[in-house]
């Protein structure tokens, strides 16, 4: 397996814009989700256009955004880093492996999306997402979240954005392609 810088390259931007429009939207905070959160869905969608080899550009988008944009992850420093980054890139990877053990991950069929499967890996990946971060917040943020509201916001979030943003895409980038 190589590593493509050029597809590398596409992960990150995805992942930049989807993290953008996020900021863009709604104010993160740990302890609430965003409702719409899209980086999970260009995670996805990276991972499910160039396999786990793009896991670097995904990673780099995130630390970036995070870092630079996010203040640090809001002072939450190596917990803001452990949280959004490891957590928030492997969560998806986790998911389609979790699929593909169980013979779920049909994502492509005859040329086209799968939707029905790639449903099924977004709401996987949402609860992956929003449980490790859940178990990694829990004991070290200075203001404990309200459980219910935490998963609840989070995984909310995960799935409508990451419905939205592979949606979006699917349904965009072959109009950008073709012109």
């Amino acid at each position: 397996m190589y590593i493509s810088i050029q597809q590398n390259f596409i992960a990150f931007i995805l992942v930049i814009v989807s993290l953008l429009i996020a900021e863009g939207i709604a104010h993160i905070d740990f302890t609430n989700g965003n409702f719409l959160f899209h980086p999970i869905g260009a995670a996805i969608l990276s991972y499910l256009l160039f396999g786990f080899k793009v896991f670097p550009g995904v990673a780099i988008a995130n630390t970036l955004i995070g870092y630079f944009l996010w203040d640090n992850w809001f002072g939450n420093g190596i917990t803001g880093f452990y949280g959004h980054v490891i957590i928030g890139s492997l969560a998806p990877v986790v998911a389609i492996l979790i699929m593909k053990l169980f013979h779920l991950s049909e994502f492509f069929k005859d040329g086209k999306l799968n939707f029905r499967h790639i449903l099924f890996l977004v709401i996987l990946t949402g609860l992956v997402n929003s449980l490790l971060k859940f178990f990694l917040f829990m004991g070290v943020l200075k203001a404990n979240p309200d459980p219910v509201v935490f998963l609840s916001t989070y995984l909310v979030g995960n799935i409508l954005g990451g419905i939205v943003f592979i949606y979006m895409a699917v349904k965009i980038l072959p109009i950008l392609i073709k012109k």
